[in-house]
């Protein structure tokens, strides 16, 4: 009887049901991912002027996909929002070769992301995530067994532990808040008005306005209020 690569799957569920620390679940998810074959592991939260994601992919590369938007040439991340459904590639499939995405395959071989399984999820409120187990063996994911019921399985709890426990990111995009636009943010958090905040800080209320004006087009947000719910999620403030 051939091992199924999902036996598994019960006992991340009762880890993500149960831990509250961030190390914990990691070691789950890196258990879960070592008994499906695989390596690497990555889960990404991708909005318009922000991205959050929680992997062990080498550092570098994590940070080289998001500083770069390799998210937006990612034929992965394409198919899979298209699709809303598991989906099976290696750097071998014929996206990956052509000429505007060359260079990504490149560097992705060069970090051992070479094949994997990708899971899109609904976060809601025009948001995607996607949970990605992937190998450093080109042919290994088109020949492992892909079930879209634990697949989907994994993915949701991932997305539902880090949504609610916000656990650190292990990189996130380009966003980068000055001090004072952060510290500015953080007293708009803590329930402070722009002319509180101005007087704490003691800086004109213009200047106060001028920083939450930067801090909230720099996130993408329309409003004050997302503004500090994103820079959190993020871990900004």
């Amino acid at each position: 009887m051939p091992v199924d690569p999902w036996k598994n799957l019960d006992g991340f569920i009762d880890a993500v049901s149960l831990v509250t620390q961030e190390k914990h679940f990691k070691r789950s998810l890196q258990t879960l991912t070592h008994s499906l074959g695989y390596e690497l592991y990555a889960y990404i939260n991708i909005s318009f002027k922000s991205s959050f994601a929680l992997s062990n992919y080498p550092k570098e590369w994590q940070v080289r996909y998001l500083q770069k938007s390799y998210q937006s040439i990612d034929p992965v991340i394409e198919i899979a929002r298209r699709t809303m459904a598991p989906y099976t590639w290696s750097l071998e499939d014929r996206q990956f070769r052509l000429k505007n995405r060359r260079g990504f395959a490149r560097e992705a071989n060069e970090f051992g992301i070479c094949s994997g399984t990708t899971i899109a999820i609904p976060a809601g409120f025009g948001h995607t995530s996607f949970l990605t187990f992937a190998s450093n063996d080109t042919s290994f994911a088109s020949n492992a067994r892909l079930d879209h019921v634990p697949a989907i399985t994994a993915a949701t709890f991932t997305h539902a532990f880090i949504t609610l426990r916000r656990p650190r990111a292990s990189a996130s995009g380009i966003v980068r808040l000055a001090p004072q636009e952060a510290i500015c943010l953080r007293w708009a958090a803590e329930g402070k008005s722009m002319r509180d905040a101005a007087t704490v800080l003691g800086i004109k209320y213009s200047s106060a306005r001028s920083y939450l004006d930067n801090a909230r087009d720099k996130l993408g947000a329309v409003s004050l209020i997302q503004a500090v719910a994103i820079a959190t999620r993020l871990n900004l403030i």
